[in-house]
């Protein structure tokens, strides 16, 4: 294990035993309900914030979930503080995202601090999203949903994005002025939707949940996970279902050609995952990996953003598409069958307290 793996576990482990106060402890009823989200980073509106072409979309989302009785909780880099300063922020955002946010019945918005916004860390700032006005003491590094969710960014014990963040944050302010200029080439910034996470950063998350029996939930890699499996992975194993359903119907020809199509696609998706750099090995060489491990990605796709959802006693990956004209049961799409916790509690031997 290298020194950068054994720090971060190392604050993942002082974190989940409380070895300081910076935490905050959730209820998990038959009838809470709970929208994740991670890594928006909200910018100016202009040309460098990635977020801005999806802000529709949240406010759509957000306005579902209150409508509902849902509460929200942010898991880090809901700003983008490493390029932009917080009065440029909240006023692009002001008067819609943190308005909306503001709205929510109290005590159902909740956050904790990334890796780009980690001015929340000291919560010297008056958050936008508080609806009464009151400044907590701190804002939380992590958040407990009952006594088995543990709920973080990430970016913990990390060299460059934790230990060494202000050197990281020079040189993201630094290359900001060269991304217009890129873009007339076709440049994109592949952090948007795929971060400069090493792909092994997923494994270090999923055994640390393994060993410590717990059910981690964090955002930072931007990439979307589920019960411990990408969609990356989704697409092979859905590929090779596929493929045996082809051989068995080779005499229904309707059939044939349908699943042919259907395979056309998913291979497809497939390669756009891995030209996007999101062609994340299986969490385990082995069998079925442990649903211990879970991700929200990020608001920075481009047609669209990823949640997670628990909702009496389920929990669901979220994609909510882009495009306006959609009626909501096209926009909010479920991207994998929805999971019972006390099914998962079972399978990684979570005991009930």
């Amino acid at each position: 294990m290298s020194k950068n793996d054994a720090a971060i576990i190392k604050r993942l482990k002082e974190l989940c035993k409380g070895v300081d106060q910076n935490i905050k402890k959730l209820p998990l009823n038959a009838n809470d309900k709970y929208a994740l989200f991670s890594d928006l980073h909200l910018g100016d509106g202009g040309k460098v914030d990635n977020f801005v072409h999806n802000e529709e979309t949240m406010i759509f989302a957000l306005n579902y979930y209150k409508n509902n009785g849902y509460s929200i909780i942010f898991l880090g880099d809901v700003e983008e503080f490493w390029q932009f300063n917080f009065i440029k922020v909240r006023d692009r955002y002001d008067k819609n995202i943190y308005k909306l946010l503001r709205s929510f019945p109290k005590n159902k918005v909740h956050r904790i601090f990334g890796n780009h916004d980690m001015e929340w860390k000291q919560n010297r700032l008056s958050d936008p999203i508080i609806n009464n006005g009151n400044i907590p003491d701190r804002i939380p590094e992590r958040i407990m949903l009952d006594d088995y969710i543990f709920l973080v960014h990430g970016h913990q014990g990390d060299n460059l994005c934790d230990r060494k963040a202000s050197h990281s944050r020079i040189w993201s302010r630094s290359f900001k002025i060269f991304v217009p200029i890129a873009r007339i080439f076709g440049y994109e910034n592949c952090s948007a939707t795929k971060s400069q996470i090493p792909k092994d950063r997923e494994k270090l998350y999923y055994n640390w949940a393994k060993d410590n029996n717990v059910i981690l939930i964090c955002g930072h890699t931007h990439n979307a996970i589920f019960a411990s499996r990408s969609y990356y992975v989704w697409l092979k194993e859905k590929i090779e279902l596929k493929k045996s359903e082809k051989k068995q119907c080779s005499t229904d020809k309707e059939k044939f050609r349908k699943l042919s199509e259907y395979i056309n696609k998913l291979k497809k998706e497939l390669h756009s995952e891995e030209r996007r750099g999101r062609d994340i090995s299986p969490l385990e060489t082995e069998g079925v990996p442990l649903p211990c491990y879970f991700n929200t990605g990020c608001g920075l796709y481009s047609k669209g953003i990823t949640n997670i959802e628990i909702e009496r006693g389920k929990i669901r990956l979220i994609k909510w598409k882009s495009n306006d004209s959609l009626l909501l049961e096209k926009r909010k799409k479920e991207l994998w069958e929805e999971e019972s916790l006390s099914e998962i509690r079972k399978k990684i031997n979570i005991k009930s307290v």
